[in-house]
């Protein structure tokens, strides 16, 4: 029974999707500037995460041209958005003057998830 036990494990782990991952990021959005997640994905985008900085940010939804507003996270309170495939992620930092933090978790599809900000990033 015993030698059976890591042949199985083994074919289990076969058995789990390849391409689904999740990550962890500290993020920080300059002011005025929005971070973009996913869009080119092929599978649901789960992004869930806390706004550890002093500034709100805005959690949007873009599919095509059109945005939609998830929710206004303030400092300390937390976020979480199921996207479809194709579906973006989007996180706008409204300060002018600050930069915005954020503990950010994800899942989804290494091989086809981006990540960029909305502007230019300067050295």
């Amino acid at each position: 029974m015993k030698t059976l036990i890591a042949p199985l494990l083994a074919v289990a782990a076969l058995a789990l999707p390849a391409a689904a991952f999740a990550s962890h990021s500290d993020l920080r959005v300059p002011a005025s500037d929005t971070f973009l997640l996913g869009g080119d994905q092929t599978t649901t985008l789960k992004v869930s995460g806390k706004n550890v900085g002093t500034t709100s940010v805005v959690i949007l939804s873009r599919v095509g041209d059109k945005e939609t507003v998830i929710a206004t996270v303030a400092p300390g309170q937390r976020f979480a958005h199921d996207y479809a495939v194709g579906e973006t992620a989007l996180i706008r930092n409204q300060s002018t003057t600050e930069a915005a933090r954020l503990s950010v978790d994800f899942t989804g599809s290494p091989s086809s998830l981006s990540m960029r900000y909305a502007l230019p990033q300067k050295n």
